[in-house]
């Protein structure tokens, strides 16, 4: 790994194979090259190292009639009364074709397979892999009529962006492939089957040790481009308190094609959102069981998100238009408040100049809210 300057590369930069690698394609490089930071970590709690351990690998695909978010976690048990090494797979599948759809599944480590040292994981009947042509994901749900499988093709190298620092314990670490497409893939909502080949999406894996309902919150988001031959692809992050009265991390990340080509960082950055919230006509929420504890039908979620940043020359303006909502309800850890993920839909206009090359685009994003109640 390498630390290298703000254009071109990201801290810790992934190697892209060089002069030696060249006979491999570029998908199999790609696929390589995540392989070499993205495995799974796994809790060391039970042969006594920390407990609070958190993991997930998540995607998110934007095609022209379906929005799709499938994440795969497993994350030590913290609730009271629980077996020291005890962990907790999770399945978060949300569809969106028109309304939205979609469920939490939990799972006991009997019905799973988590190995570490590898992304090859298994929770009951759902499957997420990485090989040579890349991310290979199966999910079916138990209670509701729905069913994803993908094949998802990495066009763009990875950023590893370790040691962001958290004021409860040690640093969060977060992998990011911002640009992949579907090979092939198909999504089933009861008698309705969905074709996605050749859509967009975007893929992330975070791990470290916290707790939620502990002093800490994101607002995190992505946008991929309308027409597929524009070769931008933005992420950005703010990590905060849990007030968000501070911020911890504040990064705008943009690509060109395959590579990383410029990391705005903290004071180069500038975040602006509407007075006014956003008010969708309703808010779907998962589990649905937990609707009943968190039944809240307003949100402090901004109907309008701005993000700009400049170093000399290069500069970047992201203005993100929230669509749709869908909430994920999950107990904190910390008392016995709710953790609420609002995963947010929602239309971009990006433009900027980096490396004395203008660029001007429209695109579907995914923004997610961390809140607590």
């Amino acid at each position: 790994m390498r630390r290298l300057s703000r254009r071109g590369c990201l801290f810790n930069a992934i190697p892209t194979g060089g002069a030696a690698a060249e006979p491999r394609s570029a998908r199999g490089r790609l696929s390589t090259d995540i392989a070499a930071s993205d495995y799974i970590r796994r809790s060391a709690c039970a042969v006594g190292g920390r407990r609070g351990h958190k993991e997930w690998e998540h995607f998110a695909i934007l095609a022209a009639d379906v929005d799709l978010l499938v994440n795969f976690s497993c994350c030590d048990e913290q609730r009271p009364g629980a077996a020291r090494g005890a962990e907790l797979p999770r399945l978060v599948l949300l569809v969106r074709a028109g309304g939205w759809d979609g469920d939490v599944e939990t799972f006991t480590m009997q019905e799973s397979r988590v190995p570490a040292g590898r992304v090859d994981v298994r929770l009951g009947n759902n499957r997420l892999s990485l090989d040579d042509e890349g991310f290979e994901i199966h999910s079916v749900l138990r209670d509701r009529p729905v069913e994803v499988e993908l094949r998802l093709r990495p066009v763009t190298a990875p950023a590893f962006v370790p040691g962001i620092p958290m004021l409860d314990g040690p640093p969060l670490h977060w992998l990011v492939v911002p640009r992949l497409v579907v090979d092939a893939g198909r999504v089933r909502i009861g008698d309705r089957t969905y074709v996605l080949d050749g859509a967009l999406a975007y893929h992330d894996h975070n791990w470290g040790y916290f707790a939620w309902g502990h002093d800490v919150a994101w607002e995190w988001g992505f946008v991929l481009p309308d027409d597929p031959q524009v070769p931008w692809s933005v992420t950005f992050v703010r990590l905060t308190n849990r007030a968000r009265t501070s911020a911890l991390s504040h990064k705008v990340l943009v690509w060109r094609g395959e590579q990383l080509a410029y990391v705005f960082r903290e004071s180069d950055v500038r975040a602006e959102t509407a007075l006014h919230y956003f008010r969708p006509p309703s808010i779907f929420k998962v589990p649905r069981p937990m609707a009943l504890v968190a039944p809240q039908s307003a949100t402090d979620i901004p109907n309008a998100i701005d993000t700009r940043a400049a170093v000399g020359g290069d500069w970047i303006e992201c203005a993100c238009r929230p669509e749709h909502l869908a909430q994920v309800l999950i107990p904190s850890e910390a008392d016995l408040g709710v953790t609420i993920f609002n995963e947010v839909a929602a239309r971009a206009a990006v433009r900027g100049c980096i490396a004395g090359e203008s660029f001007d685009f429209k695109g579907k994003s995914i923004l997610e809210f961390i809140r607590y109640v």
